[in-house]
């Protein structure tokens, strides 16, 4: 339990400093850096969260979650959200999203290499 808990600690510190910055980004920031630089550090926010719990897949990890933010797109050019009747600005329609856009998902890839690169040269890009 100890190793788990020194292997978790810093990924535990991160998630929370991503999640200040993604919080502070979502309350003051406007412009691009609304619009692109939360969507770039999300991935590397979920990243963080997966790896407090476990010590699996972490080179593949960040591909999932590239994927996951596609799926996300997807379901927003879709309007999943307005299909299942969630309110405009509630938190699972913040949550989920409300529109599609390309450059989500070009932010999505940045975030993914974001992480892979600090995987690399932190030396932990392993399976």
């Amino acid at each position: 339990m100890k190793r788990h808990l020194k292997r978790a600690a810093p990924y535990f510190a991160a998630f929370l400093a991503l999640l200040l910055v993604e919080i502070l980004i979502g309350r003051f920031a406007s412009g691009w850096i609304r619009s692109y630089a939360g969507d770039v550090l999300v991935l590397p926010l979920l990243f963080c969260l997966i790896r407090i719990f476990t010590n699996c897949l972490p080179r593949t990890l960040p591909l999932w979650l590239f994927a996951l933010g596609c799926f996300t797109e997807l379901l927003q050019l879709l309007r999943f959200s307005e299909i299942l009747g969630f309110a405009e600005g509630s938190l699972p329609a913040v949550i989920l999203g409300t529109r599609a856009d390309w450059a989500d998902i070009l932010c999505y890839a940045l975030g993914t290499l974001l992480t892979m690169l600090v995987l690399r040269l932190k030396g932990d890009f392993h399976d």
